[in-house]
């Protein structure tokens, strides 16, 4: 009997670890600052530094109910936003790189949705201890996103 109870009691460990690991959007709940601009498309005229300067102490928050970025040159507010589990990245001009991402530890990619479902141009990449927020634009044929920009933030 005394075995049938430590059996059924791992069998609910091992449960409820299965459970709670995994991509989870509660994993990366949070406010976060700014860091650095850690990529920028080759489409862009821009420069990595421009965006430093442009986001120095923005914050995003993102929380079941909300998705805000802001800094000092816009608003990013979505009222009851979806993220929704996204594989891979699907962007040829894109390269994931050990520069852009610890790709080894990288536990999650999400695509920020409105509440309606309506994609937006936001994503969000994390790891246990870091976030990323990358931005896109629809292709031309408008069934793709080529990734923008690529911003690390830290708690």
């Amino acid at each position: 009997m005394k075995k049938i109870i430590q059996l059924m009691l791992l069998c609910l460990s091992l449960f409820l670890f299965s459970a709670c690991s995994g991509q989870n959007p509660d994993d990366f709940y949070g406010t976060y600052r700014f860091k650095k601009a850690v990529y920028l498309s080759q489409l862009s005229s821009s420069m990595l530094e421009v965006f430093d300067s442009t986001m120095d102490g923005a914050e995003v928050t993102i929380e079941k109910n909300q998705f805000k970025i802001l800094s000092k040159e816009f608003l990013v507010e979505l009222p009851d936003p979806q993220y929704i589990s996204v594989e891979k990245v699907d962007d040829e001009l894109f390269e994931l790189s050990e520069i852009t991402f610890p790709l080894d530890q990288l536990e999650g990619i999400y695509a920020v949705h409105e509440a309606s479902g309506e994609k937006t141009s936001w994503w969000i990449y994390h790891t246990d201890t870091q976030l990323w927020i990358g931005e896109t634009i629809p292709t031309p044929a408008g069934n793709k996103d080529h990734i923008m920009t690529i911003f690390e933030f830290e708690k």
